[in-house]
């Protein structure tokens, strides 16, 4: 049986001046993870906050900041 995907949302994602924010649609969380190292090219060392959400219509949104 396939593993079913999900949707990973990191918040407080590489802060720095701001935080940032990181998402994947993988299998699990080291898929996720891999695949935005990837991205990004470079180890992550601070990833934040995560929450995982199952595949669905869903909305979220992340205001910047001053």
């Amino acid at each position: 049986m396939k593993a079913k995907l999900k949707l990973f949302v990191w918040t407080g994602f590489c802060p720095d001046y701001t935080s940032g924010l990181a998402f994947a649609i993988a299998k699990d969380e080291l898929e996720a993870r891999r695949l935005i190292e990837t991205d990004r090219g470079y180890h992550i060392s601070d990833w934040g906050t995560l929450t995982i959400h199952p595949l669905r219509r869903i909305a979220r949104s992340v205001s910047g900041g001053g």
